[in-house]
């Protein structure tokens, strides 16, 4: 893996002070890259609209953008 558990958790810091705040985004996590031997961040989005306003790679790590709907408290 090009990045260690502790970079890609300093990155996903990063990238929740600067999108974690946008409209839609629900969530941010770590996950296995689909495309490379690496990891990626993992965005949760209640919409469509939210994942086209969001980059695809971040500080080296992709992002995976999962459209998991509106989330509720019961």
């Amino acid at each position: 893996m090009k990045h260690s558990m502790e970079q890609a958790v300093e990155i996903r810091k990063a990238f929740e002070a600067q999108f974690g705040q946008s409209e839609g985004v629900t969530g941010v996590g770590i996950c296995l890259s689909p495309n490379a031997d690496d990891l990626a961040l993992n965005v949760y989005v209640s919409r469509d609209e939210e994942a086209a306003k969001l980059p695809r790679t971040f500080d080296g790590l992709d992002v995976v953008i999962d459209v998991v709907g509106t989330i509720r408290k019961f």
